[in-house]
C-alpha cells in the first residue's frame, strides 16, 4: 500500500446538540420519530445541561482513543506518520485559491489498530479586487479496530467538525461498527464496514424559519456505510478510493455522502505526488442556506510519511 495515503476514517469517514425544550416522547412502542430532539435556541441563551453532558462523553470518548492509541504506539510493530499539503489555483475573471492540510498518526499490530487524522481546509476567490471566503473547513477523527488484519473487525470511532460551505457550526459523531475485508493481497486491498453512529449537529437556521429563528440543535442516529479499495498498480504508481454514505436510521431522505479517490505517485520512500477529487454531499445544505448540497474539488499536492 502506499505510505503516503490519507484515507478519512469511517466516521468519519463524516459528520446534533439536544436540548430539553421541544422534546416530544414516542407515541407507541416501536415507533420511531424523525430528530430524537430538535429545537430553536436563541444565540444569546446558556447551553443546556444535556449539551454539555454529551459533549462530555464525546470528549472522554476521543481522550480514550488517544490514550489507546498513545499506548499502542509505544508497542505496535507499525506506526506512520502522515503530513500532506495540497491546493488548487484558478484566475482569470474569477480568482480562486484553496489550500488544503492533513495530519495523522496510525499504529497498529495484529490485536488493535489506532488511527487519528486532522485536516483543515479554506478557500478564497476574488472579482474585480473583491474577495471572499468561499470555503472553510476542519475536521479531528479518531478509529480503534480489534484484530484490523483479520477479516472480520469491529472498531469504535469519533468524529467533530465544522463547515461553513455546507452550513455546519459544529457535527459531533461517536458510534461503533464491524469491518469486512472482502480480498486483499500484496497489491491491493478491498474492504466494506457498517456502523451504527450518534450525531449531535449545531446548525444555522432553515431559511424557511429566516435568520431571526437562532440555532438549530438536533440529536440523531445514522447508518454508516463504508466502501474502500486501495491498489498498487506500480512500484511508484497507487489509488486510494473511499465511499461513505451515512442515512439516518429513520428518515432516509437526510443523508450525509462523501467520496474521495487519490491517485499517488512516489518520489521516494517517505514523500509522494497526488492528485485528488473529493466530494462531500449534504441533503440538507440547502434548506440552510448553501448554494449547493454538493461541496467538490480537485487538488494536487505532495504528501511525506515518517
Amino acid at each position: 500500500m502506499r505510505r503516503g495515503s490519507a484515507v478519512p476514517a469511517e466516521g468519519v469517514d463524516s459528520r446534533a446538540m439536544p436540548v430539553r425544550s421541544g422534546w416530544t416522547p414516542r407515541r407507541g412502542r416501536g415507533s420511531l420519530q424523525r430528530p430524537l430532539h430538535s429545537s430553536t435556541v436563541s444565540p444569546s441563551s446558556r447551553m443546556p445541561s444535556r449539551i454539555i453532558a454529551v459533549s462530555r462523553a464525546v470528549s472522554r470518548a476521543l481522550l480514550t482513543l488517544v490514550m489507546a492509541g498513545h499506548a499502542l504506539v509505544a508497542q505496535a510493530s507499525r506506526v506512520e506518520r502522515t503530513v500532506d499539503v495540497a491546493g488548487n489555483y484558478l484566475y482569470g475573471n474569477n480568482d480562486q485559491l484553496i489550500l488544503s492540510a492533513r495530519a495523522g498518526i496510525s499504529a497498529r499490530d495484529t490485536l488493535y489498530g489506532f488511527r487519528v487524522e486532522s485536516r483543515y481546509l479554506i478557500g478564497v476567490s476574488g472579482t474585480n479586487g473583491v474577495r471572499r471566503m468561499d470555503r472553510r473547513s476542519w475536521l479531528v477523527a479518531g478509529s480503534l479496530d480489534r484484530r484490523p488484519e483479520d477479516r472480520h473487525s469491529q472498531f469504535i470511532l469519533a468524529s467533530v467538525e465544522q463547515s461553513f460551505e455546507l452550513r455546519i457550526n459544529s457535527r459531533i459523531n461517536a458510534g461503533a461498527g464491524y469491518k469486512y475485508l472482502i480480498d486483499c493481497d500484496t497489491t491491493y486491498q478491498l474492504d466494506a464496514s457498517a456502523a451504527i453512529v450518534g450525531e449531535w449537529s449545531s446548525l444555522p437556521p432553515t431559511t424557511a424559519l429566516g435568520a431571526g429563528a437562532g440555532v438549530q440543535r438536533s440529536q440523531l442516529m445514522r447508518f454508516s456505510n463504508r466502501l474502500r479499495f486501495r491498489n498498487q498498480f506500480t512500484d511508484k504508481m497507487n489509488l486510494d478510493h473511499v465511499t461513505l454514505i451515512r442515512p439516518q436510521i429513520d428518515d432516509w431522505s437526510n443523508f450525509l455522502g462523501s467520496s474521495q479517490t487519490s491517485v499517488g505517485y512516489l518520489l521516494s520512500s517517505r514523500t509522494s505526488l497526488r492528485l485528488t477529487f473529493q466530494n462531500d454531499y449534504d441533503s440538507q445544505s440547502r434548506s440552510r442556506g448553501a448554494r449547493s448540497n454538493h461541496n467538490g474539488q480537485m487538488l494536487v499536492g505532495a504528501a511525506a510519511t515518517f
